[in-house]
């Protein structure tokens, strides 16, 4: 076991944490599937408008790996596939009915799982539609099976602004966690498992045996697993981990032990855009305004599938990110201020203490999406580096990005990296650089150039 305390980073102190309770939301009417949740993918269609489907059933494939399916989270009929530019499938809908028809898969037990080879485990996780919980570092896309990973990491904790609390709502779900993890033991001969060294409840993740356990603790990004995987076993060249955090992992201990594709998930609702943050029970697939209905405070709102720093905007006919347990509201922050740089900012938080606020500790804020300021040029203060756990030296590899050095990009770590790791370098930035989006285009750089 390993004790990891992190002492760079930041908590955001903003308010509107989902409260600790679990309200069952409603039958939705209408589910959707969208593609691009999973980047690098090529899809084809297996299913048409008016076709009739189960839970479970395939709607499409990658063209590159036709095994590589993914499946309905929802029994009805298939009303509309919508396109955008160049004819890519943005979204798949699917009105519901109200008594579901599942596709039935052969169920394991725990022990039973244990004893399937590796190659015959990979099929069903394919045909079963959650092999694409599993995701590679470096790039974040869907595992390679083809690939033998140098190990798994679990990540069974969140530090992020606002976060889902994995042993609240993963607190009734210990088998199916460790079900789960007994088929990440037949995938590799490495598996970590990291939980929060300050969370009592965390014991939930803690009693599996045959892995190697770990404990992080200090301020985020303490609980992202860019930080756990460059303090336990860091990436060298030509390396490959695979990635799952637990609610995901829980998903493919459901879908062995029950047979069935699991559509069942608890979301937290986050932000100050709402009424009452909480928990909801709910379905994958399921539209964020069908997730938010009568719950949103007045006036425009941002949603974000997924924390703040690193979430993705959706619009409120769409479902969340097939990855995310946590949707965040923030109002619309279009608002100017005359004069604001003389504001003393009681009511902002400040990283650099530029404002009263930051002399003030253990205040919360309520956030909206305003960013204060206009982009301006980049100057060199070392701030990154104070918020980013990782060994890099982060304002350099920025640098070299924007110049699409990528000798230089690749001797500064930039495989080692995600762009969620760069999400409080854009937050605290004072230069209002989208850091993560620079990250991002310079990863797909790599990736194209092999």
């Amino acid at each position: 076991m390993g004790d990891f305390n992190i002492s760079k980073g930041y908590t955001v102190p903003a308010k509107g944490e989902a409260a600790e309770e679990v309200t069952d939301a409603k039958h939705p009417p209408f589910v959707g599937v969208c593609p691009g949740d999973f980047p690098g993918l090529k899809p084809k269609l297996s299913v048409a408008v008016n076709d009739e489907v189960k839970v479970g059933s395939p709607l499409f494939f990658d063209k590159k790996n036709p095994e590589l399916v993914f499946l309905s989270p929802a029994g009805g009929r298939v009303t509309a596939i919508n396109y955008g530019p160049r004819r890519v499938i943005e979204e798949i809908i699917i009105a519901t009915n109200d008594t579901y028809q599942h596709e039935i898969f052969e169920k394991h037990t725990p022990a039973q799982i244990s004893k399937v080879t590796r190659e015959t485990l990979i099929q069903k996780l394919l045909a079963g539609g959650v092999w694409p919980y599993l995701r590679r570092r470096p790039f974040n896309k869907i595992a390679d099976y083809s690939v033998q990973p140098k190990a798994i990491f679990v990540n069974c904790m969140a530090t992020a602004p606002l976060a889902a609390k994995p042993s609240f709502f993963l607190a009734d779900a210990k088998a199916e966690f460790e079900a789960g993890i007994e088929a990440l033991k037949v995938l590799s001969q490495k598996v970590h498992v990291v939980t929060d060294g300050t969370d009592a409840k965390a014991d939930l993740f803690r009693g599996v045996q045959g892995v190697q356990q770990h404990r992080f603790t200090g301020k985020h990004p303490a609980g992202l697993v860019g930080t756990h995987i460059t303090k336990i076993d860091p990436i060298n060249k030509g390396e490959t981990v695979w990635v799952i955090d637990a609610a995901n992992l829980v998903m493919i201990g459901r879908f062995l032990t029950s047979g069935r594709y699991p559509i069942e998930r608890t979301v937290a609702l986050a932000g100050n855009g709402l009424k009452k943050p909480q928990y909801v029970r709910t379905q994958v697939g399921t539209k964020v305004a069908d997730l938010v209905n009568g719950n949103l405070n007045e006036g425009e709102n941002r949603f974000i599938s997924g924390d703040m720093l690193s979430g993705l905007q959706r619009s409120q006919e769409r479902p969340m990110n097939f990855y995310d347990s946590l949707l965040t509201v923030l109002p619309e922050g279009r608002e100017q201020h005359f004069l604001g740089w003389m504001n003393p900012g009681i009511s902002l938080p400040s990283y650099t203490r530029a404002f009263v606020s930051g002399f003030l500790p253990g205040g919360k804020y309520a956030l909206n999406t305003n960013i204060n300021g206009g982009h301006r040029a980049i100057v060199v203060s070392g701030n990154y580096d104070s918020v980013i756990a990782l060994d890099i030296h982060a304002e350099f590899l920025v640098k070299a990005t924007l110049a699409n050095d990528i000798e230089q990009m690749e001797q500064l770590g930039i495989l080692e990296c995600d762009p969620e790791d760069f999400g409080l370098a854009t937050y605290i930035c004072p230069s209002k650089t989208e850091v993560s989006r620079i990250i991002a285009d310079g990863l797909e750089l790599m990736e194209k150039e092999g």
